[in-house]
Formats: structure tokens, C-alpha cells, sequence
């Protein structure tokens, strides 16, 4: 399945989305990111072990749960759309908690849609699984992400999916609640932070932009 357009007034528009997610993504998703060794995505020890509990999708899974993000390309493909995030002050891409969505790309299209203020976006799928029935739900990527002890949170693990979406308009909006403004960086300013020295300059994380970089290159090659 080459791509797929999903709407914001309607996010039940896949069938599959009125299955038990947890048992589609064992039953489907699983099934793939095994059996085709996706180059991006290592399952090691504690992400395996989390992908198998139906709780991993709560924020109150501990020390460790599933988030989900996305990389949201313009509508004509030239550059990555970003929120600058008003509680760490970067440049961020969409994305937050499932909150027990174990259909993870409905989690992370809601997410997206609530964050941008898009009506609709083309799902890409990575670029090796074009040929299977369920690619469009396969992320490209998980990231792990170390998040430090807070008032209201102990230390813990977020490993986020991480989904690669392009937008159908070039109507966007931020919400001035979750972040200060939108940009959209071209693709060669992602490329110039992904392959610089580690660190933040100009709010723009290194690693932020080698996650982008990485999954555009899932859905179209190097």
C-alpha cells in the first residue's frame, strides 16, 4: 500500500480502526517489524518486551510506555513542518502520549491534527514494506527517550513510534497552548542540523533532525 489519506473530522475512516488495537498490532504489526527486520527500527531487549503488554500504551505503564509522533512534510514535499514547544523551548515535530491507543497511527494522526490544525494527511509508509497489506500502520522508527524525574513524574522511558505523514493544503496553525509557532524547515536546513555536532542551535536539536532525516528516508530512500 503505496499511502493513504486520513481525515481530522474522521479518524474512523479505516476499517481496521474498529478492531482491539492491541491485538491488530500483534497480529499485523508485529508479524512485520519481525519478520522484515526494519532497518531503522531495533527491537531491543526493553522494547520487545514492552510491545508485548497491552498496558505499555498508558502513561502509567512504568518505568516505561509507548508515545507516538510524526514527521509531517509539506504539502509539496520540500520541507518538515515544526512547533516550537513552549515548556522546553525547541523546534519539535507533533506528538504526545497514546494514552491506551494501541492503534498507533490513530494516536499519532490525532496528535497531529490537534497540533497543526490540518484537515487531512497522506500517510507514507516506509518505503521497504510498499508491497504489504498493512504498511500504512507500520512506523518507521522507534526512538527511545530518557524523560528526567519531575513533581509530578518519576524518571522514565518513552518509546516513541514515530510516523511519517504529508499534508494535503498548506493551511496549518499551531496550538498556542502546546507551543509559540509553526515553521517549516527545507529539507537541506533537517539535513545541515541532522549531520552537525550534537547539541541545540537555533532551538533545533541535532537529534531532532536526524529522527526527521531518518524517517524521510524510510518513506522515500537516502
Amino acid at each position: 500500500m503505496s499511502s493513504l489519506l486520513f481525515s481530522a473530522k474522521n479518524l474512523k475512516m479505516h476499517p481496521a480502526f474498529e478492531s482491539d488495537g492491541f491485538e491488530f498490532f500483534q497480529t499485523h504489526i508485529m508479524t512485520l517489524l519481525n519478520s522484515l527486520q526494519l532497518p531503522l527500527i531495533n527491537l531491543d531487549s526493553d522494547l520487545r518486551e514492552l510491545l508485548r503488554h497491552r498496558e505499555s500504551t498508558f502513561r502509567t505503564s512504568q518505568p516505561a510506555h509507548l508515545t507516538t509522533s510524526s514527521v509531517v512534510l509539506s504539502s509539496d514535499g520540500s520541507g518538515v513542518l515544526m512547533l516550537f514547544h513552549r515548556k522546553i523551548a525547541e523546534w519539535v515535530y507533533p506528538g504526545g502520549h497514546a494514552d491506551g491507543d494501541w492503534h498507533l497511527l490513530r494516536s499519532s494522526l490525532r496528535e497531529c491534527f490537534e497540533e497543526t490544525g490540518l484537515e487531512s494527511v497522506e500517510v507514507l509508509p516506509p518505503r521497504s514494506l510498499l508491497k504489504e497489506e498493512n504498511a500504512i500502520f507500520c512506523p518507521h522508527l522507534f526512538q527511545r527517550f530518557e524523560i528526567k524525574t519531575t513533581d509530578k513524574d518519576p524518571a522514565h522511558v518513552h518509546f516513541d513510534a514515530v510516523f511519517v505523514f504529508r499534508a494535503t493544503s498548506g493551511d496549518v496553525r499551531h496550538d498556542p497552548t502546546e507551543s509559540e509557532a509553526l515553521k517549516t524547515y527545507s529539507t537541506a536546513e533537517i539535513a545541515f542540523h541532522a549531520q552537525r555536532g550534537q547539541g541545540i542551535v537555533d532551538g533545533m536539536d541535532s537529534l531532532t533532525a536526524r529522527i526527521c532525516l531518518q524517517a524521510m528516508q524510510s518513506a522515500f530512500g537516502p
